[in-house]
């Protein structure tokens, strides 16, 4: 049975300690939140200005960002999925996903809780989430295959963002300018037209670069296969490891017990060293791949270590730490696969 909706109002103050005006906003019933269709649990929406929101860290979990961090002093969640960092502000109409700011209608903190829009969750997550009113539900469809146009948003951005070219942007939607307007609803181009190059703007060298080159590979292939295995989680914290990984943090663990600092995610370790062409690998290069399953802006999504003989050791969301033989003759990995990146010089 529906619940009436009630107006509550509250005072509510930001990251900056300044109070905003009174805000008011609508408790509605619990909506059921679906993924491509199937029903996975319920979530606590309320409405602002007519907008759907909800919470987001209830959410995030729900996407499988399982390492969610929150700055008390600045009211910033920081969150991950293994794949790419994520920063929002309380009251912030700009967030960060990997190394791109994308704009959104600002979140709001209410009751002690963060809560976003519909449309900025899409943007954040590479999802497209609506309210269903038929059933009173919360779609997601992800990965995205379209976008809604967010105020500050041009076409560069949204190309940037999703790793594919204002021209593409434009032939998929049947343009003849540039002009868009909030709340336009675009078609993302298909996947073989978004692929993420080498994330040159973040590239950096290791902290600790071995000295014995050929000595260093060689134990950091025999630490890899000491967790074939090892189970697989997407999201999975450093405090799950060694029992569970996903693919970054398998890598970060695996090289940090030879004393080599890895970021967090693939997106982050893929920034590291410099690119080698797959005719030149060594064992204890890094492969990364993108994951069109799970993003459909052609982001770096999955890395390995490369072994010996063409062979790659990496945890998959399948099989776990295991190793992929002849990984570019893979049905699926070489069609996948981005680039190579040399850390141990």
């Amino acid at each position: 049975m529906l619940h009436k909706y009630k107006i509550i109002v509250l005072t509510i103050c930001f990251f900056s300690m300044i109070c905003s005006p009174v805000m008011a906003y609508e408790a509605v019933p619990e909506a059921g939140i679906a993924i491509n269709g199937k029903m996975v649990d319920g979530i606590k929406p309320i409405k602002i200005s007519g907008k759907y929101y909800v919470p987001f860290r209830d959410l995030s979990k729900l996407l499988g960002y399982n390492d969610i961090r929150f700055e008390s002093n600045t009211k910033t969640y920081q969150i991950t999925d293994g794949s790419t960092v994520v920063r929002l502000t309380m009251g912030g109409s700009r967030a960060r996903r990997g190394d791109e700011y994308i704009n959104i209608d600002p979140p709001r903190w209410l009751n002690e809780m963060a809560y976003v829009s519909l449309d900025a969750a899409s943007s954040l997550f590479n999802s497209f989430i609506y309210f269903k009113p038929e059933n009173g539900s919360i779609q997601v469809e992800k990965p995205a295959t379209r976008y809604r146009v967010q105020s500050g948003d041009t076409l560069w951005l949204i190309s940037e963002a999703h790793h594919t070219t204002v021209q593409r942007l434009m032939a998929a939607n049947g343009l003849t300018s540039t002009l868009i307007y909030p709340g336009q609803i675009l078609k993302l181009p298909p996947r073989a037209q978004t692929k993420e190059l080498e994330p040159i703007k973040e590239k950096k060298p290791v902290e600790k670069v071995p000295s014995n080159d050929s000595q260093i590979r060689s134990e950091i292939i025999n630490v890899a296969q000491r967790f074939i295995g090892a189970g697989y989680k997407f999201g999975a914290t450093l405090d799950e490891a060694p029992r569970l990984f996903d693919c970054s943090s398998y890598t970060q663990y695996v090289f940090n017990q030879k004393g080599i600092q890895l970021p967090r995610t693939s997106r982050e370790q893929a920034g590291l060293g410099s690119s080698v062409p797959v005719a030149s690998l060594k064992q204890g290069d890094l492969l990364f791949f993108q994951s069109p399953t799970l993003y459909s802006d052609g982001r770096v999504g999955h890395l390995g270590i490369y072994m010996d003989g063409g062979h790659m050791i990496h945890a998959s969301s399948s099989n776990g730490v295991h190793i992929t033989y002849n990984v570019f003759s893979n049905s699926y990995w070489g069609k996948n696969y981005l680039f190579a990146k040399r850390i141990l010089e």
